[in-house]
């Protein structure tokens, strides 16, 4: 018997350090049990004749259990004992949330916010309105320290730290946990006695802090502000706030990756509009270059003057249009104007370009405005002339004759066609460079950004650009340009 009860008190023993020191949860809740059930043994044992005392033996059983409770109540800590709190109130109280309706309405705010300006005080508001803040801020990790980005209904004050305490980060980190100062101010050791300066908060009565986590990475932290009269958070509030948290950690990584894609989307146009007008400004450049080249032979012909000065006002004009695109990118609005055909068509015959269509120029309107089509049609003949001019190394006017444009009105659009007899382009160049910007067959004598300018400007009006070569045979370019709604 005596046996017995050592063992029954060593038992004792070992549940209160399995208890304090956190051994494996199968040997806290084992030892204490097993330390009962020899408390009763030895009960029995020692007064037999509580066999025969049914009350009697559940009033020392009920006394045993209160025992066991109050010692394993004694033997634990403070945030021990709070959580076993707050598990009891689970188990036992009425929920103080629809958590159905809270988390409808706070992806739907989350959704708007997302859609609409002001993305970050919108989350920030959603985040609050849960817990009936009236306001909050957020700071957000960047190059790994926390600063501050914006707020709502809480403007940083001159008073105020831009950045979080690094002691409220690293335990916010390692923890993971809401943080109700309130709570804190009142008992330390909840919060596993985190020594924390919160004085720059007072005028902001921010006293809710709450993590933002991706997967395991703490990425923001959204603290909220509290009325004086306001309870504190039950175990409720920080459940819910945790979750939610996650949740608005996700909306901001996909605002924050939306917003990136936007800024490199936006610089991508930026860069392909700058390479454009380079293009321009070196056919500009070889304008002006021409009438230099020639003025100190025919600087006294009142023709060349005027004609010169024909070619500087072209210039002025096309780097007025230039500047313009930049300021207000109309090259990324497709669609934004039309063209009446038979206008375009008396500038190209302008040029001293013989156009060839059936029977009379089709009255109709094109999409695209005049001037950016005419550039490609003078851009085309160009290089069909240079392709000529390679191939049989004769001046200019013979090889007009080379280069053909016919006119064709199709159900689908108007196709325009230059043709000429030139030097061509292998199949491998054409699949491979032919419409990649920076390819040239012109060496330096060209950017290699035309032909793709071209189709680029053409498609941007739901038109196309097809080309067909044959290396020594010559090149077929079909300009597709759509109809635009006519005029009554």
């Amino acid at each position: 018997m005596e046996f017995v009860i050592a063992l029954g008190l060593l038992l004792i023993v070992i549940s209160i350090l399995a208890l304090r020191r956190r051994l494996p949860k199968y040997i806290r809740l084992f030892t204490p049990a097993l330390a009962l059930l020899f408390g009763v043994y030895w009960l029995l044992h020692k007064w037999p004749s509580l066999y025969n005392n049914f009350t009697l033996l559940i009033i020392i059983l009920l006394l045993a259990l209160l025992l066991a409770l109050a010692i394993l109540w004694f033997s634990l800590n403070q945030r021990a004992r709070s959580q076993l709190k707050v598990k009891i109130a689970k188990a036992f109280s009425l929920y103080k949330y629809d958590y159905r309706e809270s988390w409808l309405g706070f992806n739907s705010a989350l959704d708007y916010a997302h859609q609409e300006q002001n993305f970050y005080p919108k989350t920030i508001q959603a985040l609050a309105e849960m817990v009936t803040s009236p306001g909050g801020k957020l700071w957000a990790k960047n190059a790994g320290r926390f600063g501050y980005v914006d707020h709502w209904n809480s403007p940083l004050t001159s008073e105020q730290n831009y950045r979080l305490p690094s002691e409220l980060i690293e335990f916010v980190d390692r923890y993971n946990w809401v943080i109700d100062v309130t709570e804190y101010q009142k008992d330390p050791k909840i919060y596993n006695n985190l020594k924390l300066d919160l004085s720059q908060f007072d005028k902001s009565a921010i006293k809710i802090f709450v993590p933002l986590r991706r997967k395991k990475e703490l990425v923001a932290i959204v603290g909220l502000k509290r009325l004086d009269d306001t309870p504190s958070l039950n175990w409720e509030d920080h459940d819910l706030l945790k979750a939610a948290g996650q949740q608005m950690a996700s909306y901001l990584g996909l605002y924050e990756a939306t917003s990136s894609l936007y800024e490199q989307r936006e610089f991508a146009a930026f860069n392909k509009l700058s390479t454009f007008v380079v293009h321009d400004l070196k056919n500009v450049s070889a304008q002006l270059e021409l009438i230099t080249q020639n003025s100190h032979k025919f600087g006294s012909n009142p023709e060349f003057i005027n004609d010169s000065f024909e070619t500087v006002k072209s210039a002025h004009n096309r780097l007025g249009k230039m500047l313009k695109q930049l300021r207000r990118k109309e090259s990324s609005q497709p669609g934004y104007s039309k063209t009446y055909l038979p206008d375009l068509v008396e500038e190209v015959i302008a040029k001293d370009i013989k156009v060839q269509f059936d029977k009379e120029i089709p009255m109709v309107f094109v999409a695209g405005a005049q001037e950016q089509l005419l550039n490609i049609i003078l851009h085309l003949e160009e290089n069909a002339q240079e392709a000529v001019k390679a191939k049989e190394s004769i001046e200019l006017a013979v090889a007009s004759a080379k280069v053909k444009h016919k006119i064709k009105l199709q159900n689908d659009g108007l196709y325009w066609d230059i043709i000429d007899e030139g030097i061509g382009m292998s199949e491998e160049f054409m699949r491979e460079s032919l419409f990649k910007p920076f390819e040239t067959t012109k060496g330096n004598a060209g950017m290699g950004i035309g032909v793709y300018q071209c189709r680029y400007l053409l498609r941007s009006n739901d038109g196309d650009l097809i080309i067909r070569s044959r290396l020594g045979r010559g090149t077929h370019c079909t300009m597709i340009m759509s109809l635009a709604a006519q005029e009554e």
